[in-house]
């Protein structure tokens, strides 16, 4: 007979794969049968711990809003603001490509019309994690008079923006974010970037 501990470690591999699998398929392309025998479990197992797809659904996204899917940057250093801004978009793009990351990006695009709760998960992650530091940094580098006299909330959501954009591609045209590839991202945003905000 199944231990509690057993159960519950089938429970989350359920979910761990349940989570890939509407993240690769999306919704529609997803089955209760392919997700019982990723998860090396029987279809009636599955169906004991929920009704239908829908619930499994519901429970995935309950799942991604528990978990800490953001990380917080780094603090600020004493760097110049062309050191430190490359590394808090390098930093952002590390954060922004973890798999728990792009599973709830892959999850928005996908199924954000269906589940409309999907959207606010990943904005409001986006929102407290990314855009207000990157704001909160670029008005401490205005105070050192690095930076010109711009809206930093602004220039941060759209620095954001860009980021987002090429991950957003990548997971549209399905192709992989190598390092180089990341690499070559923020040295363009940033170039871009501090063009527009550097103080002369």
């Amino acid at each position: 007979r199944p231990t509690r501990q057993d159960a519950s470690s089938k429970s989350e591999r359920l979910m761990t794969v349940a989570t890939d699998y509407f993240a690769e398929h999306g919704f529609n392309g997803t089955t209760i049968d392919a997700i019982a025998q990723a998860a090396d479990m029987g279809k009636q197992a599955v169906y004991t711990r929920f009704t239908d797809k829908e619930r499994l659904f519901d429970a995935v996204i309950q799942r991604l809003k528990e978990k800490a899917v953001f990380q917080q940057l780094p603090p600020d250093d004493d760097r110049a603001v062309t050191e430190g801004l490359p590394s808090r978009i390098a930093a952002i793009f590390a954060d922004a490509t973890r798999p728990y990351s792009m599973t709830v990006s892959k999850l928005a695009l996908r199924e954000g019309r269906r589940f409309p709760e999907l959207v606010p998960l990943l904005v409001e992650g986006t929102a407290e994690r990314f855009t207000r530091p990157l704001a909160a940094y670029l008005d401490a580098r205005k105070r050192m008079g690095e930076v010109r006299d711009i809206d930093s909330s602004e220039a941060a959501a759209m620095c954001i923006d860009l980021i987002l954009a090429e991950i957003t591609l990548s997971i549209c045209i399905d192709i992989d974010l190598s390092p180089e590839r990341i690499d070559a991202c923020v040295k363009r945003i940033s170039d871009f970037t501090l063009r527009g905000i550097i103080a002369r």
